[in-house]
């Protein structure tokens, strides 16, 4: 597999020009929800850096979070900071959220109702 994501990553490296990738985060219409707001460019080039650190997972120990460096094709609309880096899990989704429950059932308990 890794091999494969090595010719994907190669792949659009070689058919993307950041120079005229657009990629940020926005807003909905209703300002509620975060959306993507990139041209085919911009996505392709978010994609590719993502490839990248799902490589760097498989490959270096385990760490507490892998920084994505900005680019000039990556713009904020919005005013705050790009997400910055990733925090890798090392495990599958059924044991993160295993794991996750308990905070979720304990921050959703009466008394911080507001």
């Amino acid at each position: 597999m890794t091999n494969s994501l090595e010719s994907i990553i190669a792949f659009l490296e070689e058919t993307n020009d950041p120079r005229v990738a657009y990629f940020s985060y926005t807003t909905d219409e209703d300002g509620e929800r975060g959306a993507i707001s990139a041209n085919k460019e911009g996505l392709r080039l978010y994609a590719l850096e993502l490839l990248k650190k799902s490589l760097e997972i498989e490959r270096l120990p385990e760490q507490s979070s892998l920084v994505l460096c900005p680019h000039e094709w990556m713009v904020s609309e919005t005013g705050y900071s790009l997400i910055s880096c990733v925090r890798p899990q090392y495990h599958s989704r059924e044991t993160i959220l295993r794991i996750l429950e308990p905070a979720r059932h304990w921050m959703s308990h009466s008394r911080f109702d507001v």
